[in-house]
């Protein structure tokens, strides 16, 4: 089984790199005295003196344990004071969010402007009203499916109104048009 470490330094720097306490790597080369550390969040390997870090089971962390991994910034936290609450599974097990909260303060970046945001809800489609999506061009009737007004997480400029699925989707992609890209090319290939 693969193994994995995490840093006990506050942070290290290397070269236009800095890796922060308590970031994993898989350990991919263990010597006498060092250990090269491959490092997910930067792709890249580094090499370690072994006092400079602590292994773990990564099969002992997540939601049930008592750290967890964040999917961001791949470092081990405790998971009941960095990670929110998601929602409840069919068991009603609380199940936390995949990234911690440093994280998820970046991800959802800023609010949608309240100003504007008044302006917009004027234009909001009425309840029961049939509504197209202009991304996915599906049409459903609101109230019945969610309509959402979707926003520049930078600048928190509302966009208009879309559906919750492509909100959603626009949102795991963080707004990244070369993302978005990466995926189209990925849908294109397969159709091959």
């Amino acid at each position: 089984m693969p193994r994995y470490a995490r840093l006990k330094c506050e942070t290290k720097q290397l070269g236009d790199i800095t890796l922060k306490q308590s970031e994993i790597g898989l350990v991919t080369t263990d010597r006498h005295n060092t250990i090269l550390i491959q490092f997910p969040r930067v792709n890249k390997a580094y090499e370690f003196n072994r006092d400079e870090v602590e292994f773990f089971d990564v099969t002992k962390c997540g939601d049930e344990y008592q750290n967890k991994i964040c999917d961001r910034c791949f470092r081990l936290l405790a998971t009941d004071v960095n990670f929110e609450n998601n929602r409840r599974k069919k068991d009603n097990k609380i199940t936390k969010r995949p990234s911690c909260r440093y994280c998820r303060l970046e991800k959802d970046g800023k609010a949608a402007n309240t100003q504007l945001k008044k302006t917009w809800e004027k234009r909001k489609p009425e309840k029961y009203e049939l509504f197209q999506c202009p991304i996915c061009e599906k049409t459903s009737i609101v109230g019945m499916s969610r309509i959402v007004l979707e926003h520049n997480h930078k600048t928190g400029e509302p966009r208009g109104y879309v559906c919750d699925s492509c909100n959603t989707g626009m949102g795991r992609f963080d707004d990244d048009v070369e993302i978005i890209e990466r995926a189209k090319q990925w849908i294109l290939q397969q159709k091959n």
